[in-house]
């Protein structure tokens, strides 16, 4: 089955994908929230800070025991919702023009940082790629440098 349609210097999830979000139920254990973690981070490309806006579900997951239910709160179901919207909104990826130049922005916070890299044509500025990572709790410990190193300014890279 097709993960992604590509042509006309797009690419986008597969319809038959985008309908597997829209019927995943509302989890109910760690095992089904990391179903769905582990479908949905195969698009996660295709989402800003996914990670951040996963966040509280992954939150859930720490522990040894998997078929528990889980305690369901509000930032769970906020995360769920906006996830399962976000890989529906039927979001597309540009192709790279190798003979522009790229550009690069990043976003830091206390729980993560995110990378979007894009182009701009003739109108508009496109996205090619979206990056995010959830700090881990080692990670918070000791933000200085990630945080130093994500908040530099970020200039357009040339080929």
């Amino acid at each position: 089955m097709l993960d992604y349609i590509v042509g006309g210097g797009v690419r986008t999830p597969a319809e038959a994908k985008i309908k597997v979000v829209l019927d995943f139920p509302t989890p109910s254990t760690k095992t089904h929230i990391g179903a769905f973690l582990g479908f949905a981070g195969y698009y996660a490309h295709y989402v800003k800070n996914f990670s951040l806006n996963a966040a509280p579900l992954t939150h859930v997951l720490k522990g040894k025991i998997k078929k528990v239910k889980v305690i369901w709160t509000k930032d769970c179901y906020q995360a769920f919702k906006e996830l399962k919207s976000r890989l529906t909104a039927m979001p597309v990826l540009y192709a790279p023009d190798y003979k522009k130049e790229f550009i690069i922005q990043t976003d830091v916070s206390d729980d993560g940082m995110g990378i979007i890299m894009s182009q701009r044509d003739e109108k508009n500025e496109h996205p090619i790629l979206y990056l995010s990572q959830k700090f881990s709790d080692a990670q918070n410990e000791n933000m200085a440098q990630p945080k130093k190193n994500a908040q530099r300014s970020s200039k357009p890279l040339k080929s």
